[in-house]
């Protein structure tokens, strides 16, 4: 589980670093306006922050199994208050189970808010939030191969190589996430998040399970939950101002 090391370090650091850049612009910022012997006219600039999720291309790199891309994105509505969503796309193939080699691929966009704990300085666009997101995904799953269990030891297992494909599925979610979004420099932001899911409907191929939901994630019986992450880079285009 060699990427799944690079991706806990990753994360490691980013929370390390996104921690001393909110403390280190706190600072400056402070410092600016004890500096100020005039009191002016200040704007607060509202605009969209756009971006991708970098987990998604370092994992299709490391991971010769999983294919994905997501566009992140969030538009400030009030001081507190960020309308946010995200679209992808994946390809993933499971075969981590005893008996069956399962390939899953389609889209997902997910969409709701954000609300920024975060105090920031004037003019600052930082986020400590907790958000809160419905999911939609449309996807299909190609069965590839699957061993039929059998008592006879004598003739070993049998594998059946028999590609079928089930197309026109979906499945809708709800999902809880808690993330940090800190400024680089110059309207650039780079940010971590963990999210939280709950399966709310799924439409099963005939005969067969889902296994990898776009989107959401791997599935199992025992639990309709589900975790993930994210790890974005964004930018901020501003478009009005207070």
């Amino acid at each position: 589980m060699r990427h799944q090391h690079i991706f806990r370090f990753f994360i490691s650091i980013s929370l390390i670093f996104l921690s001393i850049q909110l403390h280190a612009q706190e600072n400056e910022k402070a410092t600016e306006i004890v500096a100020k012997d005039t009191i002016k006219q200040k704007v607060q600039y509202y605009g969209l922050r756009i971006g991708v999720d970098l987990s998604k291309p370092i994992r299709s790199f490391l991971d010769d199994q999983y294919n994905g891309l997501e566009i992140v994105g969030d538009f400030r509505v009030s001081n507190r208050y960020y309308v946010a969503a995200e679209i992808g796309n994946e390809e993933r193939t499971v075969d981590e189970f005893s008996n069956i080699d399962v390939t899953s691929k389609g889209s997902y966009i997910k969409a709701g808010f954000n609300y920024n704990a975060y105090n920031n300085w004037f003019g600052m666009n930082n986020l400590i939030y907790a958000g809160v997101r419905a999911g939609f995904s449309t996807f299909n799953q190609e069965l590839n191969t699957y061993t039929i269990s059998t008592s006879n030891t004598f003739f070993g297992e049998d594998v059946r190589i028999d590609s079928r494909e089930f197309d026109g599925l979906n499945a809708v979610w709800l999902e809880f996430q808690l993330g940090i979004q800190a400024e680089l420099f110059s309207n650039f932001y780079l940010g971590i998040n963990l999210q939280v899911k709950n399966r709310v409907t799924e439409t099963q191929p005939e005969g067969f399970e889902n296994v990898y939901i776009p989107g959401f994630g791997k599935t199992t019986d025992a639990s309709k939950f589900g975790v993930g992450y994210g790890y974005t880079l964004s930018y901020l285009i501003p478009i009005f101002k207070k």
